[in-house]
C-alpha cells in the first residue's frame, strides 16, 4: 500500500497537505511532547478515578518501550493498534495473521500486556474478527457508530467532502440502542467506537475551539445516556493537549447525569459483557399473575423491570418507569409474564441474540398460541437475522427497539454492573510518538 496515496485519496489533497502542517507542531524529535499529552489525558481521567485505553502500532512500541511503560503504569491500558500502521483491508486473511503474530512478538518482548486490538483506520474484515480471536485477544474496538451531530449541509463543499471521506474510512454504521452495546462474536468482544473524533472535528470539519469540541462531545454523550449504551470515545494522544479542555467538559457531563456513568477502560468493559453473558436471567410461574425471577452468575449484575409490581423486594426507580432490582431471587406481579417468547419456526440464532441482550426467553409453538406463557412479549422471525452484516445490524436493533421500546411488562439484566445506567470508555490511538515515527510510517506501510 503507498501510503501517501492512501491519504490523499481517504482525506483529500488539502486535508493531507495541512496534516503533514501539523504533525511539525504536534510531535517532537523526542518522546516529550507526546508523553506529555498522554499524561494529560491520563491526569484528566485521574479525577474520576478512570483510566483510558491506547492503542499501539507495535513498531512505533519498539521504539519507544519506556515512554508506553510509563503510561501503562499510571493505570493506562494498553492494546494493539497493528504491527505498522496500515489498512487490514488491504491484506488477505494469511497476510493479516502473519502481521498481527508479529505485533504480539514485539509487545511480548517489551513485556507489554495486551489483550485489545483496535485497526489502524478502524479498517477491520470480516478475516480480522477471525484472527484476533484465533490469536487470543479478548476484544476489538473497530464498528464505528455515527453519532448525528453534525449538520454536514451547512459545510462548505470541500470541508463536507473531507467529512464524507471519514465516513466510508471508517465504514460508519447507525446509532441506535444495539449498535451502542458491546457483543459476541465468537471469542471476542466487539466494543464498538464512537464517531465523530478528534481526527474528523479537528482535522476535517477545522474546528479549533475546545469548547466547541466539547460542546459535540458532550452531546453525544447525553444521546448515548438516554439510550444507555456506551460512548467510545477516540481522542489521539496529539490532540490530547488541544483538547484537554474539551475532555474535561466531557466528564463533567457524565458524572452530572442523574443515573451513574460507568467510566471504564475498554478491556474493563469486555470483561464484564463475558460477565453479563455467562449470567442467566429465568422466570416461572408462581400462580395467577405471579412470578418468580432468578438470577444465576455475576453478583454485580441487577435486573431492571417494567410494568410489574415487585414483592416483598426494595426496588429503586430507574427512570423511564423502570425499577431496578438487586436481588438474586423475588416475585413479581404482572397481568402476562414479563418474559420474551419466541416462535418454534424462529432460528436458535435468534434465541441467542436475545439472551444476549438479557431477555428471558422462552419458545412457543405460534405466535398466536401463547397461552402456556402468557407472554407479553412475542417474537416471530422466521428469516433469521440476515445474511449480511447491514442486514443483521438492522434486524438485531430492530428487535432491540421492538422489546425495549414496547409497555408490555418485562424483566431484563441491566446492560452495566452495579448501578450504572450507561458507559463511557476514553480511548487513543498512539499512531507515532515522534516525528520520525510519523515519516517512517511511509516506509514501514510500503
Amino acid at each position: 500500500m503507498n501510503l501517501v496515496a492512501f491519504s490523499i485519496r481517504t482525506k483529500g489533497l488539502s486535508n493531507f497537505s495541512r496534516r503533514l502542517w501539523t504533525v511539525f507542531t504536534r510531535f517532537g524529535v523526542t518522546p516529550g511532547p507526546t508523553r506529555r499529552a498522554l499524561f494529560s489525558i491520563v491526569d484528566g481521567l485521574r479525577r474520576y478515578d478512570a483510566a483510558p485505553t491506547f492503542f499501539i502500532p507495535a513498531t512505533v512500541l519498539r521504539r519507544n518501550p519506556g515512554v508506553i511503560a510509563e503510561v501503562a503504569g499510571s493505570g493506562a491500558e494498553i492494546g494493539v493498534h497493528g504491527y505498522v500502521h496500515n489498512d487490514y483491508r488491504s491484506l488477505t486473511r494469511t497476510a493479516q495473521l502473519e502481521q498481527t503474530r508479529r505485533a504480539i512478538s514485539v509487545f511480548d518482548d517489551v513485556k507489554m500486556p495486551h489483550h485489545g486490538f483496535r485497526n489502524p483506520y478502524l479498517g477491520w474484515t470480516e478475516d480480522s474478527v477471525g484472527v484476533f480471536a484465533e490469536l487470543g485477544f479478548a476484544y476489538d474496538s473497530n464498528e464505528a457508530v455515527l453519532h448525528d451531530v453534525i449538520d454536514t449541509a451547512a459545510l462548505a463543499a470541500a470541508i463536507r467532502d473531507g467529512y464524507e471521506k471519514s465516513l466510508a474510512l471508517f465504514q460508519a454504521i447507525p446509532c441506535s440502542r444495539y449498535t451502542l452495546r458491546p457483543h459476541i462474536e465468537g471469542a471476542l468482544v466487539r466494543v464498538p467506537t464512537s464517531i465523530p473524533d478528534d481526527e474528523m472535528l479537528f482535522d476535517r470539519l477545522r474546528l479549533t475551539d475546545a469548547g466547541q469540541v466539547g460542546a459535540i462531545w458532550s452531546e453525544v454523550l447525553r444521546r448515548v445516556y438516554i439510550l444507555g449504551g456506551i460512548y467510545t470515545l477516540n481522542l489521539h494522544p496529539e490532540r490530547g493537549i488541544l483538547c484537554r479542555a474539551a475532555l474535561d467538559a466531557l466528564l463533567a457531563t457524565a458524572s452530572a447525569q442523574p443515573l451513574p456513568v460507568w467510566i471504564a477502560r475498554i478491556g474493563d468493559v469486555a470483561g464484564w459483557w463475558r460477565e453479563r453473558r455467562a449470567t442467566t436471567l429465568t422466570v416461572t410461574p408462581d400462580g395467577a399473575g405471579r412470578w418468580c425471577v432468578a438470577v444465576n452468575g455475576s453478583p454485580r449484575a441487577s435486573v431492571l423491570a417494567r410494568g410489574v409490581a415487585v414483592v416483598g423486594t426494595p426496588a429503586e426507580e430507574w427512570g423511564d418507569d423502570l425499577l431496578r432490582i438487586a436481588a438474586r431471587d423475588f416475585t413479581v406481579e404482572a397481568e402476562r409474564a414479563p418474559v420474551v417468547a419466541v416462535t418454534a419456526r424462529t432460528p436458535d440464532e435468534v434465541r441467542d441474540f436475545l439472551a444476549e441482550q438479557g431477555y428471558p426467553v422462552v419458545t412457543v409453538v405460534t405466535a398466536s398460541d401463547d397461552d402456556d406463557h402468557n407472554s407479553a412479549c412475542v417474537v416471530d422471525l422466521p428469516g433469521g437475522l440476515g445474511a449480511t452484516r447491514a442486514e443483521q445490524i438492522a434486524r438485531r436493533a430492530a428487535l432491540v427497539d421492538q422489546v425495549e421500546g414496547s409497555a408490555a411488562p418485562l424483566v431484563r439484566l441491566a446492560l452495566w454492573p452495579n448501578r450504572y445506567h450507561a458507559a463511557l470508555a476514553v480511548s487513543g490511538d498512539i499512531d507515532s510518538i515522534t516525528v520520525q515515527d510519523f515519516f517512517l510510517r511511509i516506509l514501514e506501510v510500503r
